[in-house]
């Protein structure tokens, strides 16, 4: 008799101490599904960079130049909706690897910038993450100056009169490019966000353009079509609105 008591109280609902509906109920949230949001990103970019005439022209003279891996820093605004995103960029790069001491001729990156536009689509987006194909379009500014380093004393009152010979104060590009990267990024949880972007990209210049100078009017300089593979960390800070029925 006990041991029929037993088994009808495992069979029964009460003993289980669940609802009907209860196997059909997951501990999982349901997907997100903001229709459109506001983006702010701040982060940092490793391009390798190559602008190849510019680079015969210092090895035919010996100049050595800082590695080609030029670090920036960047800041990005924007929306999206739905499934697309744009994207306004804006960045600025910094020395982060000193010159090569061993050379008497170094070419030294004085400044470089960039600004440009992204357009994307999630091409596959999960519950946690989306990826995105993004192209886009902007403008690239390098500035280089060439020093020849000697240990021969100056005094300080003549600088403005001294003349160095190799010594090139200023050269500069500045390239029109075409940008064409992916992007994997968390998705959007809740109205006030956080979320880590990865990319990677490459740009192009549109067309070759002769090297030029500040100091000078420069006759038959080398042009170039620069060009950068580049892996782009970041976080964004999001406001998503208008939740979506699910």
């Amino acid at each position: 008799m006990k041991r029929f008591l037993f088994l009808f109280l495992l069979t029964s609902r009460a003993a289980m101490s669940q609802t009907v509906d209860s196997a059909q109920v997951t501990g999982f949230p349901p997907k997100s599904n903001f229709k459109f949001g506001i983006i702010t990103e701040l982060g940092f970019m490793l391009p390798y960079t190559s602008t190849p005439n510019m680079q015969v022209f210092f090895r035919q003279n010996n100049i050595e130049r800082e590695r080609p891996i030029d670090p920036f820093v960047h800041a990005n605004v924007g929306g999206r909706y739905h499934r697309l995103k744009g994207l306004f960029q804006i960045g600025y790069g910094f020395n982060f690897v000193p010159p090569n001491e061993q050379g008497a001729l170094v070419a030294r990156r004085t400044y470089a910038s960039y600004t440009g536009a992204l357009l994307g689509y999630d091409v596959l987006n999960s519950r946690n993450q989306r990826l995105y194909l993004n192209v886009g379009l902007g403008g690239l500014f390098y500035d280089y100056a060439v020093y020849n380093r000697t240990s021969q004393p100056v005094a300080f009152q003549n600088l403005t009169q001294y003349s160095q010979t190799g010594n090139i104060p200023s050269l500069k590009l500045n390239n029109t490019y075409w940008d064409i990267n992916l992007e994997l990024c968390q998705r959007e949880k809740r109205k006030h966000d956080i979320s880590r972007v990865l990319r990677l990209g490459y740009r192009r210049g549109v067309q070759a353009r002769a090297w030029e100078s500040e100091a000078f009017q420069l006759i038959g300089a080398p042009t170039d079509r620069i060009s950068q593979f580049y892996f782009q960390g970041s976080f964004y800070f999001s406001t998503n609105y208008s939740n979506a029925a699910q």
